[in-house]
Formats: C-alpha cells, structure tokens, sequence
C-alpha cells in the first residue's frame, strides 16, 4: 500500500486522535484527560471533545509534552497516569479498562503496553504518576523495560490485541484494513516472571516481573 497523501495524514490524524479521546472518555476509572499540544487546531479540536488542553509554545515532543501533563494532574491530586498516543485505530474503552484493571494502581511500579512489534510503547501506567523517566522514542518498549529495571520498579507487560496496533508505516494501515474486530476483550491471564522473562503472546495477558 502507498503511503498517504498529506491530506489523507491530516483527516486521518484527527480521526484516530477522536477515536482515543472518546474511548478514554469512556473509562470510568479515567478522571482526567489532558491533551498536550503547540497546535491551535488541535486545541479547538480537543476543547470540542470536552477534554482539558496544554498549549505548548513549540512542539518540544513526545516525553516532554507528557512530563507537562503528568505535572498538571499531580497538582490537582491524581496520582496514577496513563498515557497513550493518538494512532491507535483498534483502542476501545474496553482495552483501557482492561488494562487499567491490570495494573494494580494502588502498588508502585508501571504497566507497559508493547506494539505488534515488540519496538515501541503503545501505552503506559505509571503508579505513582511520576515513577518513571519516559522514554518514548526508539525502541521505547526495551527502553521502559530498561529503565523499570534499574529503578528496581515492578513492572508489568499487558499485551493487548486491540491496543497493539499503532499506524506507523504504510503497512499498518493494511493491518488495521484487514483487521477483524473481536466481539469482546478476551480472556486475561496473569503470570510471574523472573526479570527480563516475555514470551510471544496473544489476546490479553500480562507479565508482572519484579526485578531483583
């Protein structure tokens, strides 16, 4: 498949962008919803959908934009943050709450949500919100589990089908065409693992690994 026009990226940017607000919004358990951005369409866009907004002077990306919400929801109490970014075609507010259920908000430690490739971080649960360094970015998954480790955090892998699914190159785009939509979650497992332990999984699962 050819990649898309600018036109397309642009529609399809805010299609994904309000497919993830309104499944976050969606999410009892989710009390706070901030949109970072040095984009003026962008805020008119988000304050449509309800959800608060950042106005950044200039795109500083991804980790830094997050470290600016992070901030702004500790000073009005909330103390468990999950971020997510805004391609993800698949996301329901079924997988979220599935995911946030895994996470076990009351105990220190972060909940890593991988891509289909296993390369990038396609979620992240962070108790309390600033438990760890964001490091989105390249291969942001083995960075967060690097970083989880030498903080000595609990970590967990939540390996979701609908959350794994991001659009980064023209062939994800394929995926998310040819993707049949499962009528429920799916079945979760959890299991224990000694640090570094993950295996190629499917459906719902989640490793909870506690380094030594």
């Amino acid at each position: 498949m050819e990649a898309l026009t600018a036109k397309q990226r642009h529609s399809m940017y805010f299609t994904l962008a309000r497919r993830v607000i309104t499944a976050l919004r969606d999410v009892p358990m989710v009390r706070d919803t901030v949109i970072v951005t040095s984009s003026a369409e962008v805020e008119i866009f988000a304050g449509h959908l309800g959800v608060r907004v950042m106005h950044q002077m200039r795109d500083e990306g991804i980790n830094s934009a997050c470290e600016a919400a992070l901030a702004s929801s500790s000073a009005v109490g909330i103390t468990n943050a999950l971020i997510v970014p805004g391609d993800l075609p698949l996301i329901t507010s079924e997988s979220i709450t599935a995911l946030l259920q895994s996470a076990h908000l009351q105990h220190r430690g972060v909940t890593i949500v991988p891509d289909r490739r296993h390369i990038g971080t396609n979620a992240l649960v962070c108790t309390p919100a600033d438990a760890i360094r964001l490091r989105f970015g390249p291969n942001s998954f083995s960075e967060h589990l690097r970083t989880a480790r030498e903080h000595s955090l609990v970590y967990r892998v939540f390996e979701s089908g609908e959350l794994a699914l991001d659009i980064d190159e023209p062939e994800d785009l394929d995926a998310w065409r040819g993707y049949d939509r499962p009528t429920n979650v799916g079945d979760q497992r959890e299991s224990t693992s000694t640090a570094g332990g993950r295996g190629s999984l499917s459906g719902n699962r989640i490793d909870v690994i506690s380094p030594g």
